[in-house]
């Protein structure tokens, strides 16, 4: 089992989702996300990267604004994979010429998103498993194209249910559980979590 961590924006919560052994984060470039990332403190953050894997969130965004920020990170773009939360048409992703996940909806061509080449990731969100569960063909899909399925949690809260798991790969947004103000995480709220402890249990077996 895994676990990403979405919407990081600091050097203080990087440092303590490091300590916890993080496998994954997200950095959010979404324009109205209470969670973006400035992104010169984002260039900020790259020298203290370890061996976690990075995402960045795009939603609704143009290809130029995606293209841009990739050109301005240079060779640290390779540090990461884009991440769209969104369901635009399947012309915007066939453009993407960098590794991407997706958030899973039926409100756009998902038969032919999965089937482009630079899709890594696939998101499944909690809260639309009625739309995917039985959905063979989906499925189907992920197999033959041996896509990595992460299931994404919105809260800390909702992601308890599925820690017991170890075959799956999980995501959870950072959200206001772990502030005391506002854009401020409370770092010891947040490296106490009971998360830790039962996703370390899960992971050996105990």
């Amino acid at each position: 089992m895994d676990l990403l961590v979405q919407g990081v924006y600091d050097i203080q919560t990087l440092k303590t989702l490091q300590q916890q052994n993080i496998s994954a984060l997200a950095f959010d470039l979404r324009g109205k996300s209470l969670n973006l990332i400035a992104f010169h403190v984002l260039k900020n953050l790259i020298p203290h990267f370890k061996l976690h894997q990075n995402f960045l969130i795009f939603e609704n965004d143009k290809l130029q604004t995606v293209n841009s920020f990739l050109n301005l990170l240079g060779e640290d773009k390779n540090k990461f994979e884009l991440q769209f939360r969104d369901h635009l048409g399947l012309d915007f992703y066939s453009q993407i010429n960098h590794p991407f996940s997706w958030f899973f909806t039926t409100k756009t061509d998902w038969k032919g998103i999965l089937e482009l080449p630079m899709l890594k990731t696939i998101f499944l969100p909690v809260d639309l498993k009625h739309e995917y569960e039985n959905l063979s063909e989906l499925w189907n899909l992920i197999l033959k194209r041996h896509l990595k399925v992460i299931v994404h949690s919105s809260s800390f809260f909702e992601l308890e249910k599925f820690i017991f798991d170890k075959n799956l790969h999980l995501s959870v947004d950072l959200g206001h559980e772990m502030e005391n103000g506002f854009r401020q995480i409370d770092q010891v709220r947040l490296s106490n979590h009971p998360i830790w402890k039962n996703l370390y249990e899960s992971a050996s077996g105990q």
